[in-house]
C-alpha cells in the first residue's frame, strides 16, 4: 500500500471503530470506485447514489471513502445480504456493481462466536478471540490483490427518488415532534410510534 492508501485505511478503521472482515471490503471496493471512475476522495457523492446490498460493516467504508452517505440521500440500502457495492451516476443511472469474489470467512465458525458475543452469551475469553479473529481476516483480506478480492461489473440501473422528509406533528402522549407517516391514531389523538408501543 502507498502512504497515502496506509493512511486513507487507518483513518476508515478509526472512523468504523476496529478492524474486521466487512470494513476492509468495504473500504477496498470504495478506493477501487474511486480509481475506476475517476473521482477525488470524498466527491463521489456528486455525481453518483451507492446501492449497498449489505447493511453491515462495510457501509462505513463507502460512506468514509465516497462520500456517497445516508444522510446526503447519496447512499441506498437494498439488503440482499451480499457484499456488492453498486455507485451508480444519478443523471444516466450506468455505473459498476463491485462484487466480493472471495468467501467473507473461511468458514462459518467464527460467525457463532460473533453471535454469542452479540447476544451476550460470550466468555471474556471468547469475546477477546472474536476480536483477535475479525482483526486477521480483516487483514487478510487487505493483503488481496484487486482481482483476487473484487469484481467489477459494468451496470445500467434506475434508482428512483423517493421523499425523506414529511410535514411534522405533535405526539399527544409524549409531545415529542415526528414525521407525519408514521403517526398512529388512538382515539383521535395522534400518537408517536414510541407511545404505541
Amino acid at each position: 500500500m502507498s502512504i497515502r492508501h496506509e493512511e486513507l485505511w487507518q483513518e476508515t478503521v478509526d472512523f468504523h471503530g476496529h478492524i474486521c472482515p466487512g470494513i476492509a471490503v468495504g473500504f477496498r471496493a470504495s478506493v477501487l470506485a474511486m480509481a475506476t471512475l475517476d473521482k477525488a476522495l470524498r466527491k463521489l457523492g456528486e455525481t453518483h447514489i451507492a446501492v449497498c446490498e449489505n447493511d453491515v460493516c462495510g457501509i462505513d467504508g463507502v460512506q468514509y471513502i465516497t462520500g456517497c452517505t445516508l444522510g446526503n440521500d447519496g447512499l441506498i440500502i437494498y439488503n440482499r445480504g451480499k457484499f456488492a457495492f453498486s455507485w451508480v451516476e444519478k443523471r444516466t443511472g450506468e455505473g459498476i456493481r463491485i462484487l466480493l469474489k472471495v468467501p467473507l470467512w473461511a468458514s462459518n465458525e467464527p460467525l457463532l462466536l460473533h453471535r454469542k458475543v452479540k447476544v451476550g452469551t460470550a466468555t471474556e475469553k471468547e469475546k477477546q478471540q472474536w476480536i483477535d479473529i475479525r482483526g486477521k481476516r480483516g487483514l487478510e483480506l487487505m493483503e488481496l490483490k484487486d482481482n483476487k478480492l473484487l469484481d467489477v461489473q459494468q451496470i445500467k440501473i434506475k434508482i428512483p427518488g423517493k421523499p425523506r422528509l414529511f410535514p411534522f406533528v405533535s405526539c399527544a402522549e409524549c409531545g415529542e415532534a415526528f414525521m407525519e407517516p408514521w403517526a398512529s391514531l388512538d382515539g383521535g389523538r395522534v400518537i408517536c410510534p414510541a407511545c404505541k408501543s
